[in-house]
């Protein structure tokens, strides 16, 4: 009898640990759920006259456009074959057509669209206009009805933002500007979170596949989510190591705030883009208070947009964000290594 009961003992125990720390219908995955792994050489693009800080980074064709963090102007534009410098685009500040807070919004490379963050109005150049005019007119601006705080798509006939500290993860406006909808609720899992834990917690990047697919990639869960155009959740992935953030709430007596818990917290996912019928994402993995730890990428991963694992592509000089060049394979990262330099990666040679 003693004997039965330790036993069961020893199966509940299992069966808790086991189910500690889960999220809710996700499916799991790991590193051999991939197809293959690929290691791709990177070649550092030496541009003349190359002062730069860029934060984020979109290619049209042969010309490649950077938003940077210092000067003047928000943009710098290069040829990519010539390595020549165009020119600088945009002045930073609050007057007509200036912007503070500039964030890139990706499309079908017919134009440049920009989302000042700080005004919550989306800009819309023609690309050769924008390339050739040292002073570009916009040729649509657009007020957000509801304020953005990081990243903005397209979806369809509409665009959704990525708002701070709401109650769905995602606002849906048409292209007035006027919200209609919001979707994606948090995840939920066997951790208890407060309101402002869960908002860090799941802070995250977003890419849409232009059409009918949205893809969550979270930072600190290796976490990813795909809904469709009707913000369904289609599928909940958790992968490839299975981890969690962990945040403990703050105050100072009048605010808020949390603060990841030391120790327990990893990087994960990065910059996802849309790549014709998949998706791109840097990963990292790394314990963010390791000594030497680095939010620099030297994996990325690719997913069809119904969420089967594709390759592990492996880099050869880190990157922490990146474009693609769709139609030539080409993929545009930003490295720091040991200063700002744009990596070539030929994404078609695999």
């Amino acid at each position: 009898m003693n004997k039965y009961i330790l036993l069961l003992f020893g199966a509940y125990t299992l069966l808790s640990c086991s189910q500690k720390d889960k999220y809710q219908d996700a499916q799991t995955f790991g590193f051999a759920d991939f197809e293959k792994e690929i290691s791709i050489a990177g070649k550092t693009l030496e541009f003349n006259d190359l002062v730069m800080y860029p934060s984020a980074i979109q290619v049209y064709d042969s010309i490649l456009i950077t938003l940077e963090t210092t000067g003047a102007k928000l943009c710098n534009v290069y040829n990519v074959h010539t390595k020549e410098k165009i020119g600088e685009r945009i002045m930073r500040g609050q007057g007509p057509n200036e912007m503070l807070m500039p964030e890139f919004i990706e499309n079908d490379g017919l134009s440049v669209q920009i989302l000042d963050m700080a005004t919550s109005v989306a800009y819309t150049y023609d690309v050769e206009d924008f390339i050739k005019n040292p002073n570009p007119e916009p040729i649509s601006k657009v007020k957000l009805e509801e304020s953005i705080n990081s990243g903005m798509q397209v979806l369809g006939n509409n665009m959704i933002g990525y708002p701070y500290f709401k109650e769905r993860q995602l606002y849906v406006f048409n292209m007035d500007g006027k919200k209609v909808g919001e979707f994606a609720e948090f995840p939920s899992s066997s951790i208890s979170y407060s309101d402002i834990e869960k908002t860090d917690a799941y802070y995250m990047g977003f890419i849409t596949n232009g059409k009918d697919k949205t893809a969550i990639c979270y930072y600190m869960t290796d976490l990813i989510e795909i809904y469709n155009s009707n913000g369904l959740l289609e599928k909940r992935m958790h992968g490839p190591e299975r981890f969690f953030a962990y945040f403990n709430e703050t105050s100072d007596g009048e605010n808020l705030s949390s603060s990841p818990v030391k120790g327990r917290n990893r990087d994960a996912y990065f910059s996802p883009k849309h790549a014709c019928d998949h998706f791109l994402v840097l990963y990292n993995g790394g314990y963010i208070d390791e000594k030497d730890h680095s939010s620099y990428c030297t994996k990325m991963f690719s997913f069809s947009w119904d969420g089967t694992p594709g390759n592990i592509y492996v880099l050869n000089d880190p990157i922490f964000t990146f474009c693609v060049d769709k139609q030539r394979k080409k993929i545009y990262g930003i490295s720091k290594t040991p200063d700002y330099h744009i990596v070539e990666y030929d994404w078609s040679k695999e």
